[in-house]
């Protein structure tokens, strides 16, 4: 079996951009990001919420090959047990079939998790029926687990320090050390990390050391023209019918939001595609067959409603519902 590497750059040589078509954005972007990947390097998408980060490494996952491996948890190939359970206490563990679909491990990064999370711990139960030395004691992590898959971090600048400097190893040298076993375990994995834009409220910073094994690829919210593709690709389909009108005015709403002053955080493709499924909904309790002006109106300040943060200099500040109520009306009662 081929490593994951070499997996992925044949698909990259065979399909190219189409790789990631799921992904509406420019071309240069999607050939940065699979330019890095077929070259075996660590992949860092760095862009605001709503703008496909994981959308990407699904699709990445999903075009990989089914892949027979032995269900030991470390993923171990059928004629070549290399993981400590497999060379001890595992030795007839079953042969399964993963697909490509199920080649991704996610991680979501947050100042909780733990090293156990990522490497792996004891099982307790286990440890006091073979003992804490006994490979079948331990319970595999993330990292492990994603051997021969995708290795999926979002925000991975929210982990703390400690587990940032954990993932050093695996991404340096692509092995791990299993602490209490006195072991090392090789990794075939790539890390698809994300991260939020600095200029975000709340976002943290990447050491120095764990952004050097990293390719930073920006990603920008889409243009009003992709913006509309999204939403006809990937809004919900029903029996009624959005003028293509009002379908524009929905991403002039949403955009609007990130050009805006007054605000601080701005408006994701997400509030884009709630405010098109939600006008659909609105409809349908008028028992109408086409979306109104009114319908639209109804859905935006929903769907924004708790999705933009207001800058404190604001003077809407203290009165977001307000600021919704204004943005949404301009944009409609001037087109």
């Amino acid at each position: 079996m081929n490593s994951l590497r070499n997996e992925l750059k044949e698909l990259i040589e065979q399909k190219g951009t189409k790789l990631i078509d799921a992904w509406i954005g420019p071309e240069d972007i999607k050939e940065q990001i699979l330019a890095v990947l077929h070259s075996g390097r660590h992949l860092l998408l760095e862009g605001p919420v709503g703008s496909g980060k994981t959308l990407i490494a699904k699709e990445l996952a999903s075009r990989l090959p089914d892949m027979k491996v032995r269900d030991c948890g470390f993923n171990c190939l059928p004629d070549s047990p290399e993981c400590p359970q497999c060379k001890t206490a595992q030795k007839d563990a079953p042969i399964i079939t993963i697909p490509g679909s199920k080649r991704f491990v996610r991680v979501q990064g947050s100042p909780e998790l733990t090293a156990e999370d990522l490497i792996g711990d004891i099982d307790p139960v286990v440890a006091f029926k073979f003992g804490p030395f006994d490979p079948r004691a331990f319970k595999p992590g993330k990292i492990i687990k994603a051997n021969r898959k995708i290795l999926f971090i979002d925000e991975i600048n929210r982990l703390s320090e400690r587990l940032q400097n954990t993932l050093l190893q695996v991404l340096q040298e692509h092995v791990i050390t299993i602490g209490n076993f006195d072991v090392e375990f090789d990794i075939d994995t790539i890390l698809i990390a994300t991260m939020n834009p600095a200029e975000y409220t709340g976002v943290e910073r990447i050491s120095e050391a764990l952004k050097d094994r990293l390719e930073r690829v920006k990603i920008t919210y889409p243009t009003a023209e992709e913006e509309l593709e999204i939403v006809q690709r990937y809004g919900v389909k029903t029996d009624k019918e959005i003028p293509l009108k009002l379908a524009q005015e929905i991403v002039e709403i949403i955009q609007r939001t990130r050009t805006d002053k007054d605000i601080e955080n701005a408006a994701s493709v997400r509030a884009t595609l709630s405010t098109w499924n939600l006008s659909q909904s609105f409809t349908t309790l008028r028992k109408d067959s086409t979306v109104s002006v009114d319908d639209i109106r109804k859905a935006a300040r929903v769907a924004l409603r708790g999705r933009v943060a207001l800058a404190p200099e604001s003077p809407y500040f203290e009165h977001p519902v307000e600021y919704i109520h204004s943005l949404v009306d301009s944009v409609l009662n001037n087109n």
